[in-house]
């Protein structure tokens, strides 16, 4: 049994990758959610903006705080999803091809906040510098994040792609390349009022839905791996460090 750190986007991811680490390792591990704070409305908020400046701001102190956390952490699981890369210009601020005369001066993270800082971006998407593939996105946020974090020995950096909410449709519609469709909390799992005979209220995402979603997801988790890159390779990531 462990006791694993998770940095993540929301509430709901953290739901699944505490399922997920759980079966993959085989142990009832032990949890503490980083980022974002229970309330959503600490330091960083939530969202991938919220993983990327806990990472950047605590990438220093990181070792320290895992030891001052009782009991002290074993390593860390850091969540971004790959939509990150596909959308998000801002992401891609640190791309050798991009040229901006802002570059190294200008915050990625709050040059997009105004319609004044968006109209300068020269940023365009997709990116040449990553292909427009799973592959692409994985290896771009995980250079990024990697970056940010300067050493990542105890660290396991997963990017599910799109969106952790495609792991859940591979466990329950075996669809093959679910990875590439866009949003699928969106267009399929709230897209009706019932996904599997789980009551969907609204686009909101809860945790109580996504609680009953876990058991599946875990029960037919080497099927998500066959259909998801990016669960394979967090798969193969995560045993590495166990």
């Amino acid at each position: 049994m462990k006791h694993i750190g998770i940095v993540c986007e929301g509430p709901t991811d953290y739901i699944i990758l505490k399922g997920v680490i759980d079966q993959i390792t085989g142990a009832k591990n032990t949890y503490v959610m980083l980022q974002p704070e229970n309330d959503l409305t600490g330091k960083y908020g939530n969202g991938w903006k919220g993983v990327w400046k806990w990472c950047y701001d605590n990438a220093s102190i990181r070792k320290e705080l895992m030891k001052g956390i009782q009991p002290a952490l074993d390593f860390l699981v850091i969540q971004m999803d790959g939509d990150v890369s596909r959308k998000e210009k801002s992401s891609h601020c640190w791309c050798e091809t991009t040229q901006c005369v802002h570059k190294g001066e200008w915050n990625p993270l709050e040059c997009d906040i105004t319609p004044e800082g968006r109209a300068v971006c020269p940023i365009v998407l997709p990116c040449p510098g990553h292909t427009a593939s799973v592959a692409g996105y994985v290896s771009h946020l995980k250079g990024l994040l990697t970056t940010w974090l300067k050493e990542t020995d105890d660290t396991c950096i997963v990017i599910p792609c799109d969106s952790t909410e495609a792991w859940i449709v591979a466990a329950y519609d075996q669809t093959d390349g679910i990875e590439t469709i866009e949003e699928p909390w969106e267009h399929i799992i709230a897209h009706g009022k019932y996904y599997h005979n789980i009551r969907i209220p609204g686009q909101k995402k809860r945790t109580r839905i996504f609680e009953q979603f876990v058991p599946t997801v875990c029960e037919n988790w080497s099927k998500v791996t066959e259909l998801c890159q990016s669960a394979h390779d967090f798969e193969e990531s995560l045993l590495a460090l166990v």
